[in-house]
C-alpha cells in the first residue's frame, strides 16, 4: 500500500533577502544580499535565519534576538537590524512557513485492511488508510485522503482534495465539499439534542437531517457538528473551527467564520458571514447573529446581534459598555467603603 509522504523540509535551500521581499511584496531595510536558510522563533533563530515580530509585546525579545532578519510591519524601528517590512506580517509568515515546509505530497493507494462497501464511487488518486470503513452509497472525489480508522456512513459525499485525519467519523448523509481538512476525533452528523418531555419522561425526537460542510473548511480535533430533526446543519465556505468546537442541530454558520476552542452554538441559530468567536464563547439557540459580529472570549450571547457588533460578557453586551462595567466592578470595594462612611455621617447629622 502506498502512503502519503511527509513534506520534506527544504532546510538547505537559501534565499537572498531581496528575493524574499519580492516574493512577499515587501521592502528590505538593510542588506538585500543577505542569505537566509530558514525561519525560527525569536528566541531560537540564528544569524542565517529569519524570525518575525507580529506582536508589539515581543519588541524587546526581537531587539535581543540573534536572527539575521526580522519580519516586521511598516514603521517598526529596530536600529542596526536587517528587516523585511510587509503590510500583512501574519500572511507573510504563513507564506514563509510554506516556503521552507511545503505541504505533504499524497500518494494514491487503498489499504488491504480497509472495509469498503461494494459499488462506491471513488475518484482518481485517492488514499484510504488502514482499517477505514466506508458504507454503501458514498462518493469520494479525486485526490481525497482518508486517514486510518475513519468511519464514513452510508450516502456521504466528500469533495476533491479533501483530507480526513485518522479517526474521523461521518454519520450517514454527511456532505463535505472540496479542499477541506477535518482533524482527528471529529464527529460530523451525530444526532442533535432533541427530546419531547411528557410527564417527566424524555421522548427522543428522530433526527432525520444531515450535515453540510462547504468548500475549504477546516475543522479541528474533537469537534462535533450535529444533524437536526429536519434540514441541514451547515458550515459555510472557508470557515475555520478550532479544536473542541460544538455546533448543534440546525445551526447555519456563514462563510468565512472563525471559531476558537471550546466555542459552542445552540440549536437553530443562524450566524452571518465572517463572524469571529473567541475561546469559550457561545450562543443560545434560535438567534440571528449579524454578519461580521465579534464575540469576545467567555462571552454568552443570549440575544440577536446586529451587523458588525462586538460583544463581551455574560450576558453579552457591547464590548465598550462591558469594559466600563469591569472598571466599575473593580472599584466596588471603594464605593462600599464610601457608602458606609456617608451613612455614618448621615446618622450623625440626624442625631444632631
Amino acid at each position: 500500500m502506498n502512503r502519503p509522504n511527509k513534506g520534506e523540509l527544504a532546510v538547505a535551500q537559501e534565499f537572498r533577502l531581496g528575493e524574499l521581499a519580492q516574493r512577499l511584496s515587501g521592502r528590505v531595510i538593510g542588506d538585500p544580499e543577505r542569505l537566509i536558510s530558514g525561519i525560527a522563533p525569536l528566541d531560537q533563530a540564528g544569524p542565517e535565519q529569519i524570525s518575525f515580530l507580529t506582536n508589539p509585546r515581543y519588541r524587546k525579545l526581537a531587539a535581543d534576538s540573534r536572527a539575521g532578519v526580522l519580519l516586521v510591519a511598516p514603521g517598526s524601528e529596530l536600529p542596526g537590524r536587517d528587516l523585511l517590512e510587509v503590510d500583512k506580517p501574519q500572511l507573510a509568515l504563513a507564506q514563509l512557513l510554506s516556503l521552507w515546509n511545503p505541504p505533504a505530497k499524497r500518494l494514491a493507494g487503498i489499504s488491504e485492511s480497509a472495509c469498503l462497501a461494494p459499488g462506491l464511487q471513488l475518484g482518481e488518486e485517492i488514499f484510504i488508510g488502514p482499517f477505514v470503513v466506508i458504507e454503501k452509497g458514498t462518493t469520494l472525489g479525486s485526490q481525497v485522503a482518508i486517514g486510518a480508522g475513519c468511519v464514513i456512513g452510508s450516502g456521504c459525499s466528500i469533495g476533491d482534495d479533501t483530507e480526513l485525519k485518522p479517526g474521523v467519523i461521518l454519520y450517514e448523509g454527511t456532505q463535505i465539499g472540496a479542499g477541506c481538512l477535518i482533524h482527528s476525533g471529529t464527529v460530523l452528523g451525530a444526532d442533535g439534542f432533541g427530546f419531547a418531555t411528557d410527564g417527566g419522561v424524555h421522548h427522543k425526537i428522530p433526527q432525520l437531517g444531515h450535515v453540510v460542510i462547504e468548500d475549504e473548511v477546516e475543522i479541528g480535533a474533537n469537534c462535533t457538528v450535529d444533524r437536526g430533526a429536519l434540514g441541514a446543519t451547515r458550515i459555510g465556505r472557508g470557515s475555520k473551527l478550532d479544536n473542541l468546537v460544538m455546533v448543534a442541530h440546525g445551526v447555519q454558520v456563514g462563510a468565512g467564520t472563525l471559531m476558537a476552542a471550546q466555542t459552542g452554538i445552540a440549536g437553530s441559530t443562524k450566524i452571518g458571514e465572517r463572524t469571529i468567536w473567541a475561546g469559550q464563547s457561545g450562543a443560545a439557540g434560535h438567534l440571528e447573529i449579524g454578519e461580521g459580529t465579534i464575540v469576545a472570549a467567555k462571552t454568552a450571547v443570549f440575544a440577536d446581534t446586529e451587523k458588525g457588533a462586538f460583544v463581551a460578557g455574560i450576558p453579552a453586551i457591547d464590548h465598550r459598555q462591558w469594559k466600563r462595567s469591569q472598571v466599575m466592578l473593580k472599584k466596588l470595594p471603594e464605593f462600599r467603603q464610601e457608602l458606609r462612611e456617608l451613612r455614618m455621617r448621615l446618622a450623625t447629622l440626624e442625631k444632631t
